[in-house]
């Protein structure tokens, strides 16, 4: 399994940083691209490899009260929202993909990632009173944080959000092409909290 998260910037740069469930070197992969990160999730996925990719942005909007949840979870994001840094990296990943892997299965449910599924999208969130998020940090956290995120997916193991939202990982997924469960699309994206160790 390689785990990448992906760190955005308020210009518009990213860096990701990832590893492997079994390599412990800090930064073992990491670039500054929006094309390595391609070609790291690329070979990964070549290779049989699942992939955990994280972004330290909201990947889950609430819908307005006065718009209609299904014709909201089947239309794309707001141009604002698709524009975003992060969600501009995941749409051209995800776009890339569909172009080279259309076969590709995407997830943003720790309970749907199962051994055929390629991509869990995931949603990089800072402790409370921490500013930013640092790749390095997340990925890290993504391995120390999966058992207890995992417990918690299970049924009963927490509460349902309170009212509609879209997903914008999975309607990402679903405009490139790539499968995703369509119920997805209004189910919150699975959020890691990223500590520092």
């Amino acid at each position: 399994m390689l785990v990448i998260a992906v760190e955005t910037a308020p210009d518009g740069h990213v860096r990701w940083a990832g590893r492997r469930h079994d390599d412990d070197r800090p930064h073992a992969s990491s670039g500054a691209s929006p094309s390595e990160l391609f070609e790291a999730v690329f070979h990964a996925l070549h290779d049989g490899e699942q992939v955990a990719l994280g972004f330290d942005c909201a990947l889950t909007i609430p819908v307005p009260p006065d718009q209609d949840p299904g014709a909201a979870a089947g239309a794309p994001p707001a141009e604002s929202a698709a524009s975003r840094p992060g969600l501009a990296e995941l749409g051209y990943l995800l776009g890339e993909l569909g172009n080279w892997r259309p076969w590709t299965t995407v997830s943003t449910s720790l309970a749907r990632w199962k051994a055929n599924t390629s991509i869990l999208v995931w949603q990089a969130v800072p402790v409370p009173g921490a500013n930013a998020v640092t790749a390095s940090a997340a990925a890290d956290s993504f391995f120390r944080e999966l058992p207890a995120a995992s417990r918690a997916a299970e049924p009963g193991g927490q509460a349902e959000p309170a009212g509609t939202v879209v997903n914008l990982a999975a309607a990402a997924a679903r405009r490139a092409g790539l499968f995703v469960d369509p119920s997805e699309l209004a189910q919150p994206t699975v959020s890691i909290t990223v500590t520092d160790g």
